[in-house]
């Protein structure tokens, strides 16, 4: 995978996305329902509510809870008897119909969401990033349960999931799969799996072993340091999620103020680093409450000058990279005027998707949301247009799909899977993008294999690659069984489809 940033700032890429996108926004204001609690009196009992923080903290927010526009609404996150919140969340009994996370979250951000004393979601509302979850949401029968058993039986240590013994995202990925499966069963086994992988590099100071040189390949495992906070309220990993928050002050910039992917590809950003280091800072943000405008400040501005330099306004899709450095010094694959890498890679295109997808309902309103909104709205225009009608997926190369060479990968397609469901959920896409999902899923189960056993197997997906310079780089590449993009695609996409 790979990388982005500088100080062009976010106004700056704002203006000119704006030229492109307008400032409408087809998912509806933020926050607008829930007025802020004023007299949430804590629970009593002591015990942790369905939201999942740690007893006796009160969850994200205080006691009194937060306002509609924090994401943790009403209650503070913490709902149940003894939670932290209490049961004076200052608003309705329910979220609105862009509700982000399950029973027991914060109430969503749709239009008229107000939290309600017992922080219920909003009618269709998916399962987020935080600490709720909803047992029985998903059936023992279902891809998404067999497949998080199976990376469970597979490699009983999660370190062995890839040949890299690191702190590095094809374990991460991996491991928010299983993290979105948590989410609709509340099986502790998912649980105790991603803190095995988590203490394998976190030790009890909350120093978190990771390499000193950049690299958000590195960075994002670490999107599951809150969560865990979240689930076992142990300091340490609040300790190292605050370390890690530390690293964006240092990150490498290019000269508009994106970040570098790693330390060793200067002045590129590629789609991929969006996924592997924003949702970090989101979550961070989320359950932590101490991120200031830092956050979501640095969430809208890579996001945005991204887009501005690879997205295709004519048709809403974005090629894989840009290279921001001076003439004469640019990568093989860049445009020596644009920087712009030539092609639209499915998996790359896949991140950023999904990270619009998650982070959207927590940004605060405004035009920076709006135009990442307006972004997401028409890439999902884009993969309507583009999705293969005969199978239901999605081809390496996106936009190439009439090329007898070009074939369809499921990786990036259960990525777009799951990010249209999760879109469609929370209220930031059209119903009628439910429809394009559910032909993806069925097209993505016919990839499946499974043993005697029953234990099931993703086949098909392209293994790992830098930005290549020509269609045929992306085209000319090996596809393997159980990978971990393969995987991480299988398991978000089947926990939401499966989903009751």
């Amino acid at each position: 995978m790979s990388t982005l940033r500088r100080t062009r700032c976010p106004a700056a890429a704002a203006l000119i996305l704006a030229a492109t996108l307008g400032c409408g926004s087809s998912s509806g204001p933020s926050g607008t329902g829930g007025a802020q609690a004023t007299g949430g009196t804590p629970g009593t009992g002591g015990a942790v509510g369905s939201g999942g923080a740690p007893p006796g903290t009160g969850g994200s927010s205080g006691a009194a809870g937060a306002s509609a526009t924090g994401g943790v609404t009403g209650t503070g996150g913490v709902t149940g008897t003894g939670g932290g919140g209490g049961t004076a969340g200052g608003g309705g009994t329910a979220g609105g119909s862009g509700g982000q996370s399950n029973a027991g979250g914060a109430a969503g951000r749709g239009a008229g969401g107000s939290a309600g004393s017992g922080g219920v979601a909003g009618t269709g509302g998916a399962a987020g990033q935080s600490g709720s979850c909803t047992s029985g949401g998903l059936a023992t029968s279902s891809y998404a349960v067999r497949f998080a058993n199976a990376v469970l039986t597979r490699w009983p240590d999660p370190v062995n999931i890839y040949s890299s013994n690191a702190w590095e995202y094809n374990h991460g990925i991996v491991l928010r799969g299983i993290q979105q499966v948590w989410s609709h069963t509340c099986d502790a086994r998912y649980v105790t799996y991603i803190q095995k992988y988590a203490d394998e590099f976190v030790n009890a100071a909350g120093t978190v072993n990771i390499p000193a040189a950049h690299s958000f390949d590195n960075i994002q495992p670490s999107v599951l340091l809150p969560f865990l906070w979240q689930r076992t309220g142990m300091a340490k990993y609040k300790t190292a999620a605050d370390n890690i928050r530390a690293r964006y002050d240092t990150i490498p910039t290019n000269a508009d103020g994106g970040f570098w992917h790693k330390q060793t590809y200067p002045n590129q950003m590629w789609l991929d680093s969006i996924y592997m280091g924003e949702p970090f800072l989101d979550q961070y943000a989320v359950v932590f409450g101490s991120c200031g405008t830092f956050c979501s400040d640095t969430i809208f501005k890579q996001m945005l000058l991204l887009a501005q330099h690879v997205r295709d306004p004519a048709t809403g899709l974005l090629y894989h990279a840009w290279d921001d450095s001076p003439a004469g010094q640019k990568a093989a694959w860049a445009d020596p005027t644009t920087g712009r890498s030539p092609v639209i890679w499915d998996r790359a295109l896949g991140w950023y998707a999904m990270a619009l997808a998650d982070m959207l309902p927590d940004l605060p309103a405004g035009a920076n949301r709006d135009q990442l909104a307006a972004i997401f709205t028409s890439l999902a225009a884009a993969l309507k247009a583009t999705q293969d009608p005969a199978s239901g997926l999605w081809f390496e190369v996106v936009d190439q799909g009439a090329r007898s060479d070009d074939w369809v990968e499921t990786s990036g397609s259960g990525m777009f899977v799951y990010a249209l469901k999760v879109g469609v959920a929370r209220g930031l896409l059209d119903a009628s993008y439910l429809s394009v999902a559910s032909k993806g899923w069925q097209g993505l189960q016919t990839k499946i294999t499974t043993d005697a056993g029953g234990t099931p197997t993703i086949t098909d997906a392209v293994q790992g690659l830098s930005v290549q310079g020509s269609y045929a780089g992306y085209i000319n590449q090996a596809t393997l069984s159980n990978s971990s993009q393969g995987l991480c695609g299988a398991l978000l996409a089947a926990a939401e489809m499966d989903a009751q």
